[in-house]
């Protein structure tokens, strides 16, 4: 019995360790999503590293209410968003919902008006992406622009 405590001890000591250990970043950004000073945010990044330079993130707005939340990818100091993404009305409804790769959405995405309706999709060319990222220049640092 005294070793079946010793264990579950270890192995509870083992678990909290490791989620004290979840490295977070919290960003501010402006109206436009764009990272802003926190006395200009009107919205808020909470990121978690999940798996070697990737990161889940969720965007709540001014009241805390989630805006938006998905995958993010670190590229030099700049996080961009990488993976399936939902984007959510005030109201909790979702608004939009597809993938994004490296700072660029691609593919299918759904749309909803804010009763939940569904609206056109939008599809968004993957073979476009990089021309997109070159031409905004979102993979160079700030000393190469």
């Amino acid at each position: 019995m005294k070793k079946h405590l010793t264990i579950l001890a270890i192995a509870i000591g083992t678990a909290t360790g490791a989620v004290a250990q979840k490295e977070m970043h919290t960003m501010h950004l402006d109206a436009l999503m764009h990272e802003s000073m926190e006395s200009n945010s009107v919205f808020k990044l909470q990121l978690t590293k999940t798996v070697g330079n990737s990161y889940k993130g969720i965007i709540y707005d001014y009241s805390n209410t989630i805006k938006a939340e998905g995958g993010y990818v670190a590229v030099g100091k700049k996080y961009l968003e990488d993976g399936h993404f939902t984007y959510y009305y005030q109201n909790g409804q979702i608004e939009s919902e597809g993938d994004f790769a490296r700072g660029v959405k691609v593919g299918n995405w759904k749309r909803f008006e804010s009763n939940g309706k569904r609206k056109n999709d939008r599809y968004y060319p993957v073979e476009s992406a990089d021309k997109i990222r070159e031409t905004m220049q979102m993979e160079k640092s700030e000393d190469e622009k």
